[in-house]
């Protein structure tokens, strides 16, 4: 098949990266344009659109009458980067981000050091994440993206020193879903992630047009920052409601404390920080007697598999994991390029998908909650 004219200059870009990343051009000098076009049979115009493309991407500078020579950035570059997670074990949406970043890198000619702990003991993984991100040190990567330490006491604490140990190595940092620190706090590092706070506003106002006036928001102790912007954004959305999505800590298979919750809250909607605990939370909830969405509506968050699985099916905030995949690539080839610009923090729209658990039969109202 014919390399489409517009496409082959980002080809050449492509192919002269990875050159750099192998050392090609130790004498820190690039090959001339005339060479280029005799190289690759192509117009002098395709060499100085690829040559704008790698300036643009920080690894070459010109200068007129004298040639094109590499910058400091590019003769460090190995072509490795790390994705360093934890999170897969009990939420979905790491593993189809993880899958995208790699095929960017395959894409890419890079090569990737990925680590995920799924390890179950909190401070175990703390642990295993720290020995990653020292071998990935060791291994002189060009940048890493990481995801947040959570569900532990300390876990600002603990981000602190693990992006303090990367800043040290000189190793650019994007945050992916998360910063971590807590609002109006910011690090200071690149972050990739949905806005999570209009993630909760949106699915405030969808529990409250189909009727739900009492909305509860299901919390775990020592969640991610982004999981305390949903429920800021679910709060300020139930405003003026008699249970303006008050939060409770419990797990969502504790039967005890859910039945609790239901005799003291009285919910007529449940929000659940992701979508694996809204389907253990419904299974409990039928444990109790009480029905989904009859007595109970139940929503989540991410909408990968759980949601269509579940029974009924959930309704929940789309995450979308491929855009956020290529969001979080494309900011750290940007900061690796230019390690000096300003930090940026991109937020991605999380989209309402309403399914059954959030749909009640017309005349049917939910009745009083209390629970066996």
């Amino acid at each position: 098949m014919e390399t489409k004219p517009s496409s082959k200059y980002k080809q050449i870009a492509d192919s002269l990266m990875a050159e750099i990343r192998d050392g090609k051009y130790a004498s820190r000098s690039v090959p001339s344009e005339n060479q280029l076009v005799r190289r690759f049979g192509v117009g002098r115009q395709t060499i100085q659109k690829a040559f704008a493309l790698l300036a643009e991407r920080g690894l070459i500078r010109r200068r007129q009458g004298l040639g094109t020579f590499l910058t400091a950035a590019a003769r460090h570059l190995t072509g490795r980067i790390a994705l360093i997670i934890h999170g897969s074990g009990y939420c979905e949406i790491f593993a189809p981000i993880s899958r995208s970043i790699s095929h960017f890198c395959q894409t890419k000619g890079l090569s990737l050091l990925f680590s995920d702990t799924a390890c179950e003991d909190n401070r175990q993984r703390v642990v295993q994440v720290i020995r990653s991100v020292r071998e990935c040190i060791k291994a002189g990567i060009d940048g890493v993206i990481f995801q947040p330490i959570e569900l532990m006491r300390n876990s600002e604490k603990i981000n602190r020193e693990i992006t303090g140990l990367f800043s040290a190595a000189g190793i650019p940092v994007v945050l992916l879903d998360s910063d971590i620190v807590r609002q109006p706090e910011r690090s200071g590092y690149d972050i990739a992630a949905v806005n999570h706070f209009a993630a909760g506003m949106k699915l405030a106002g969808h529990l409250r047009d189909v009727g739900a006036k009492r909305i509860a928001y299901l919390l775990q102790k020592n969640r991610a920052p982004c999981v305390q912007d949903r429920h800021l954004g679910l709060r300020t959305g139930c405003d003026g409601l008699a249970l303006a999505g008050t939060g409770f800590f419990a797990e969502p298979d504790d039967t005890t404390a859910i039945r609790r919750m239901i005799r003291t809250l009285r919910p007529d909607a449940i929000a659940c920080y992701n979508d694996r605990q809204a389907v253990l939370l419904m299974r409990t909830l039928s444990t109790l007697g009480l029905s989904v969405p009859r007595d109970v509506m139940v929503a989540g968050f991410d909408d990968v598999n759980y949601a269509t699985l579940a029974t009924p099916c959930l309704t929940t905030m789309h995450q979308p994991c491929e855009e956020l995949a290529a969001l979080a690539f494309d900011m750290l080839m940007t900061r690796i390029a230019n390690p000096e610009v300003p930090a940026r923090e991109t937020f991605l729209d999380a989209r309402l998908v309403v399914r059954d658990s959030t749909r009640r039969k017309r005349g049917v109202s939910a009745r009083a909650t209390t629970g066996k």
